[in-house]
């Protein structure tokens, strides 16, 4: 697709699991525009993390292709954000030397970063902690580090693994607003792998469904961020993904 800033194509991905070959992944189609919002969500073991990691380039495809800008990246890093679900954050830090990681690894001009970095802060809520170490902050706190510092990574795409899946009900659904807003703020284009349907609705354009055994997409539900779901629509598109999560669907069963 022209207008498509990443692609993935025909991806397959096997693992060996107690002495035998286990596809995880099979023939994965993928794509994403500039500033669109993605959330991936599938029952649990059908691929969506690995997924994520053979698009950052941490983990090499069978077979298939990553595309960033018509650009084979396959199995290359550096070119996408990557946030895992833990924080990461190095506890000997500060929250500014944690977040100037990605520039120091780069060779980046450190000076031109503080200042964007200074600039930032106030937006990620973090403009009084930049003295303070990680064990000194809150879940959600570390939260807004780890995704400041994927953003400094000056990557076109940020991919976010369940990013607040350990938070508490109630931070969790203060940093959705966040995030929704951060997104819109700074044209973020973002693919979020999630297990919560409420907070996929609420933040995206659109929701990938992904099918197991193998994992695979076997649709896809566009949404306008702009023109919210009646409440009769979530509860029908929440039930249908609800359905999708409890009970899977084989991707044989789809033939």
């Amino acid at each position: 697709m022209s207008d498509c800033i990443l692609e993935a194509q025909d991806i397959r991905k096997s693992f060996f699991f107690k002495g035998s070959l286990i596809t995880v992944l099979d023939n994965v189609q993928f794509h994403i525009r500039t500033g669109q919002f993605v959330s991936i969500i599938g029952p649990s073991g059908c691929g969506k993390s690995t997924f994520l990691e053979l698009l950052a380039g941490i983990t090499t495809p069978d077979e298939g292709f990553i595309l960033l800008k018509g650009n084979d990246i396959t199995a290359k890093t550096g070119f996408l954000g990557y946030m895992p679900q833990d924080d990461l954050l190095f506890p000997w830090l500060t929250v500014m030397k944690n977040i100037l990681l990605p520039v120091k690894v780069t060779g980046s001009n450190e000076q031109e970063a503080k200042q964007k970095i200074n600039e930032l802060l106030p937006l990620f809520g973090l403009q009084n902690y930049t003295e303070h170490l990680p064990y000194q902050l809150s879940g959600g706190l570390k939260q807004r580090v780890a995704l400041l510092r994927t953003y400094m990574c000056s990557a076109d795409i940020l991919l976010l693994d369940e990013p607040l899946a350990k938070l508490d009900a109630l931070t969790r659904s203060q940093l959705q607003s966040w995030l929704k807003d951060i997104v819109h703020l700074l044209n973020l284009t973002v693919i979020l792998v999630t297990h919560d349907i409420d907070e996929a609705i609420m933040l995206s354009d659109r929701i990938d469904l992904m099918g197991i055994n193998p994992g695979t997409f076997i649709e896809s539900i566009k949404l306008d961020r702009n023109n919210p779901l009646t409440a009769e629509e979530q509860l029908k598109l929440k039930i249908k993904l609800r359905s999708q999560l409890v009970n899977g669907e084989s991707n044989n069963d789809k033939k």
